[in-house]
């Protein structure tokens, strides 16, 4: 099927491909997948359009906040677009589908209506796991993403999929023969539960083959009301349980304010604030144990003494210098600037 058939697809550019989505809450569903699967496959990125008054879950969110994707929310009145994540207004070019203004243009700022968000309920921590490990025959994945979801809500995992909603009973076994039968494909998953109703939990799973192995890139949110406080003091253990099973590469946690439901609408609720992050032995080797444990935040060392990993708390998350504590963090750690990962 070409990408100009798709039934998800409303319309194809030289650069883009449009998708149309006319819902209170617009979630990862397996064509929205197989849409920006075949746009990559075309070399051209992914936009989804909806009105100002829809939500995403995070899968979505997750599929659409990079580089060759865009959430394109369209105004109340009619009168225009803007980007769901900045709220930066934007106009369309025949190639390129919906972008920014030329540089020049007056747009006047940030839409209105995203700078009009609701009061946010809740609150929300943000987990970005990377671990990778060796591609043996007896490899089965989705133990990270289980111990995330057992950390936070005290159950597994209740479904997985390959979009939304994640119908299959959680099967790490199923989702790993799944991985198999798509490499050197990459498979994303999505990840739902657990169906208790304690706690809202959601994630999403990449699993490549790597030439180092096989590697998991896993997005993971908690939600919480805003009577609840996240179990900041437990993250330093959860970093340590990864890096005593080893594979970490690295593990980040943000707090946000937002939905405990795990929904996101196209307003402003202020930025994400770091609240901790692992560096796994991998890298603390490539620095030097001494080198990252002399870093501006203060580091605690993990996991075996002859592959230590480090973790480094950055606060509670409710603590806007946080951003400079990890910037400080950031340069110390790479002084050369990012590399690939």
């Amino acid at each position: 099927m070409s990408l100009t058939q798709h039934p998800a697809v409303e319309l194809v550019t030289a650069r883009t491909a449009l998708v149309v989505q006319d819902r209170p809450l617009v979630p990862l569903t397996s064509w929205i997948a197989d849409a920006a699967a075949a746009s990559a496959r075309s070399e051209r990125g992914l936009q989804v359009l909806t009105p100002a008054g829809s939500r995403v879950t995070l899968p979505l969110r997750t599929l659409l906040n990079n580089a060759k994707a865009r959430w394109v929310v369209e105004e109340p009145d009619g009168s225009g677009h803007y980007d769901g994540f900045s709220g930066a207004p934007l106009v369309w070019d025949a190639a390129a589908g919906y972008t920014l203004p030329a540089p020049g243009a007056a747009t006047g700022g940030p839409s209105r209506t995203f700078l009009d968000a609701p009061s946010a309920p809740g609150g929300q921590l943000l987990v970005d796991l990377r671990l990778v490990h060796p591609a043996t025959e007896d490899l089965v994945i989705g133990g990270a993403i289980e111990t995330l979801a057992a950390t936070f809500t005290g159950a597994a995992p209740a479904g997985w999929g390959v979009g939304e909603p994640a119908l299959s009973p959680w099967n790490p076994a199923e989702m790993t023969d799944l991985c198999r039968r798509r490499a050197p494909q990459a498979t994303l998953l999505t990840i739902a539960g657990p169906g208790d109703g304690t706690r809202s939990f959601i994630g999403t799973q990449r699993v490549a083959r790597v030439t180092s192995g096989v590697k998991e890139t896993i997005t993971a949110a908690v939600g919480y009301r805003d009577d609840e406080e996240p179990p900041i003091g437990e993250l330093a253990d959860l970093a340590r349980e990864f890096a005593d099973r080893g594979g970490l590469l690295t593990m980040t946690v943000q707090r946000l304010t937002g939905r405990p439901d795990l929904t996101y609408s196209p307003h402003w609720f202020g930025t994400p604030n770091p609240v901790g992050m692992a560096v796994g032995s991998r890298g603390v080797s490539e620095i030097g144990l001494g080198a990252a444990l002399a870093a501006p935040a203060e580091g605690r060392a993990l996991g075996p003494e002859s592959a230590p990993s480090v973790w480094y708390p950055l606060g509670d998350g409710t603590d806007p210098d946080a951003w400079s504590r990890l910037g400080a963090l950031m340069a110390h750690l790479r002084p050369e600037g990012p590399r690939a990962a």
